[in-house]
């Protein structure tokens, strides 16, 4: 089976070489998927990521569809095989191609593990190198300046997966939000809190109240922040100014498109 395999992946290569790109897609796809089936999900990858590129040259301006599943494909067996670089690289394609295609549901997934692949990959590629198995191998980057700029784009890239998913999950925006609120509400509990002019110790409910004020930047003034309630108080504003919109922009973007 592995050899029937190969074959096919050869042949493919004689027909791509000789512009039949009908007879080279479906022999890659073939030989994808019998490696798919016997667990080689390395030259599963590289198959159906050659089968994508078979059909896009194909298609030329049209019908990108195919390109993108076999694209996505290919991007799962690279996850699956631990070379998360260039699944990320994978995703990135098949994003393209379904928003071509105007499939912006699959678009958005792709987007987003595009994304969560290359971060991952850039978590393991300073802790733990040796779980990268490349399956496309680029010459590597070396130096204390790339080390740095893989921990920045890593950090750049985890408060986005946190804070609203890379712009494809604004729901996880809110619940941000509101864990912000929350925890700022807890703050209030032991800091200090004026009323009318005279300190007061705030119920959960009074310091939740203040504190969803204080995160949509409202400010109606009857409760007042005293002592470390005050730096308290700056940052949940801080937050609230850059989380709100990204919520707004994240909903937007994703259901606009429906």
């Amino acid at each position: 089976m592995e050899t029937e395999a190969k074959l096919l992946e050869e042949r493919a290569h004689e027909f791509l070489s000789r512009g039949e790109l009908d007879q080279a897609f479906s022999l890659f796809k073939e030989a994808a998927h019998i490696y798919k089936a016997k667990g080689q999900h390395k030259q599963a990858a590289l198959c159906f990521a050659a089968a994508a590129g078979c059909w896009s040259k194909k298609c030329g301006e049209r019908l990108f569809f195919n390109s993108a599943l076999y694209y996505e494909e290919a991007a799962r067996q690279s996850e699956v095989s631990r070379d998360l670089e260039y699944a990320s690289l994978l995703y990135k394609y098949a994003a393209i191609n379904y928003e071509r295609d105007g499939e912006f549901v699959n678009f958005s997934d792709c987007f987003y593990r595009s994304r969560e692949c290359y971060r991952k990959y850039l978590a393991y590629s300073f802790i733990s190198p040796k779980k990268i198995h490349h399956i496309v191998r680029a010459e590597a980057e070396r130096g204390a300046g790339v080390k740095l700029r893989h921990i920045f784009f890593w950090l750049v890239l985890t408060f986005s997966y946190l804070v609203w998913g890379y712009g494809e999950r604004p729901i996880r925006a809110f619940f941000f939000a509101l864990a912000v609120i929350f925890l700022s509400a807890i703050f209030y509990l032991w800091g200090g809190l004026s009323k009318a002019g005279e300190l007061f110790r705030p119920e959960f409910l009074e310091a939740f109240y203040f504190s969803a004020v204080t995160f949509t930047t409202v400010g109606y003034g009857d409760i007042v922040p005293i002592g470390l309630s005050k730096a308290v108080g700056i940052l949940e504003a801080f937050c609230g100014i850059f989380i709100m919109p990204l919520f707004v922009v994240a909903l937007s973007r994703k259901y606009l498109r429906i």
